[in-house]
């Protein structure tokens, strides 16, 4: 049996209904696989939450998979981040803080890379999943520094075998909830190697 932690991101800006949570909440429902144990969980847009959380997650479940997902404002595009780094963490959260100095306490690299080849997953997931609604699924290097990458950045730190990010549009009449919410499990199955 293998576990897996998907999180997304309550409230924030331009989102008052967070995309991520509703992918987050749809993988709850679906599910991955039988073999898979889910866990979900929705966290505010705000750094010391983040971070204590994502600790939490990390020594209560030990997961073999964390998917963080968050949204973005690029429609119909869904990008698997490679990178998260560890500074410049200057836009306020929905407390109105920052991190000490900008900077992500986990570590002190500057990048920290997920193993995770996200140009295979792109390339396999492409393959499986008929994605009509979506303009496109891409890697991305760039998780920007706000919540999104800072959450990222604790993961990798932890285990960068076993982190990714995942930014979603909001939806559309194409780019639905279910489009979406099926190219996040596929993800999850492939990089879990549940489709070989």
């Amino acid at each position: 049996m293998k576990t897996v932690v998907v999180t997304g991101f309550g409230p924030f800006g331009i989102f008052n209904d967070n995309p991520s949570t509703d992918v987050a909440n749809r993988m709850k429902e679906v599910g991955i696989d039988e073999n898979v144990s889910l866990i979900v969980e929705i966290m505010t847009v705000a750094y010391d939450e983040v971070e204590q959380k994502v600790e939490k997650l990390w020594k209560e479940h030990n997961p073999d998979l964390i998917i963080h997902i968050g949204a973005h404002n690029e429609p119909g595009c869904i990008k698997l981040e490679q990178q998260a780094f560890l500074d410049g963490y200057c836009r306020y959260d929905v407390k109105s803080c920052v991190p000490a100095m900008n900077v992500c306490p986990a570590m002190k690299d500057p990048i920290l890379i997920s193993e995770i080849d996200c140009a295979r997953i792109v390339e396999q997931v492409s393959k499986k999943v008929h994605i009509d609604g979506i303009a496109s699924l891409e890697k991305s290097e760039d998780p920007g520094r706000y919540l999104c990458g800072y959450s990222f950045y604790l993961s990798l730190s932890r285990d960068k075998s076993k982190s990714l990010f995942i930014h979603v549009p909001p939806f559309d009449e194409k780019c639905t909830l279910e489009v979406v919410a099926q190219v996040v499990k596929e993800t999850i199955r492939c990089i879990l190697g549940l489709n070989d």
